[in-house]
């Protein structure tokens, strides 16, 4: 791709690299913005030029192979991600000892990487070296920190050999993997010896069939763009899981105190993971998880709430993706003081 200067003064990708990475992607942006009306018309069409042309996602998408799209920071290496890791494992090991005081034992969910298990239907056919132990080793340094972890690959590496338990547009687990994965974090809960007040959950489909659009397609800029001139989507049957018990106060939603709340990321709430673990748990769950927070955000509101000052839960369990464990600090030194959580 050569140089290209609209005559009203656009610079445009000069070269394939460029245009396939979407290196020019936010000056263009910017371009647009100053100098053309129909911005997000045109942004789409240079979005849908650059996949259909290249193949090329963008900085913050990898196409893969069959339809498959991937996270690029799921790809990264991390600069100094084995001494983030020490610090994270610390963290929360001191995190578990302060909650464990408090009546309220702490369980970590380690999600696995989409690229990890789907590592085949990369364009290089290959999980990245460099990050190939990361898991096992997130896992050893949280156990040898007496950290109550849950391994989530294994269960997900054995049904992904049965069928699909990510998204192919979407960074996170489908209905499948979050039903495997909730299963996986209630055997261990159950493992604890905690008597948590029985309620019966029940899953039912809530729909017909239908197009999901995923996070990576919004991503790549494509998600307003037609179905020809994108990834195509993924198709399920939509399920909601809803408590079919009556509670000791008489009303299906009483005033008794959940036994277990759910904290951590996007993957908490994709997939119907939260419907899936109480369903497993036969018991009430919180979930108080956000959004595009990062590994702190969600867990640092909870503890600062006073619903977890007035009516603690038996078990907090805290959903963690791995790659979030080795990217740079962000506030960990002083994050045990800001909670009120002490070694």
């Amino acid at each position: 791709v050569a140089a290209v200067q609209h005559p009203g003064g656009l610079d445009f990708p000069r070269t394939w690299p460029d245009f396939r990475e979407g290196r020019t992607t936010g000056t263009l942006e910017k371009q647009l913005d100053q100098k053309l009306p129909a911005r997000t018309a045109l942004i789409a069409v240079a979005n849908s030029m650059r996949y259909l042309l290249t193949g090329g996602g963008g900085e913050q998408v990898r196409t893969g192979k069959d339809g498959w799209l991937f996270l690029t920071d799921e790809l990264r290496f991390d600069e100094g991600g084995s001494n983030h890791l020490r610090a994270r494992a610390e963290l929360l090991s001191a995190a578990a000892l302060s909650l464990d005081r408090q009546g309220v034992k702490l369980v970590v969910a380690l999600v696995p990487d989409k690229a990890r298990l789907y590592s085949n239907n990369l364009t290089s056919g290959h999980y990245p070296e460099y990050n190939r132990s990361r898991y096992q080793d997130a896992l050893t340094s949280l156990r040898m920190r007496n950290v109550i972890v849950v391994d989530l690959l294994k269960p997900l590496t054995l049904s992904a050999a049965q069928g699909e338990v990510y998204y192919r547009s979407d960074t996170h687990w489908n209905q499948t993997g979050a039903q495997v994965a909730a299963e996986a974090v209630a055997l261990t809960v159950r493992q604890l010896g905690f008597e948590l007040e029985k309620t019966t959950f029940s899953t039912t489909n809530s729909g017909g069939q239908t197009e999901r659009t995923g996070d990576l397609i919004r991503l790549m800029g494509l998600d307003d763009t037609p179905k020809a001139l994108r990834p195509r989507p993924d198709i399920e049957t939509p399920v909601i899981t809803r408590q079919s018990s009556i509670d000791n106060t008489g009303g299906l939603f009483g005033d008794t105190v959940v036994p277990v709340v759910l904290t951590g990321t996007s993957y908490s709430l994709r997939g119907n993971f939260h419907g899936f673990l109480q369903q497993a748990l036969s018991a009430k769950v919180l979930n108080t998880a956000k959004d595009g927070g990062g590994l702190l955000q969600a867990t640092t509101a909870y503890l600062t709430d006073n619903a977890f000052q007035s009516a603690k839960p038996q078990i907090l369990v805290w959903e963690v993706p791995e790659r979030f464990l080795y990217t740079k600090l962000d506030g960990e030194q002083k994050w045990l003081g800001k909670v009120g959580l002490r070694p």
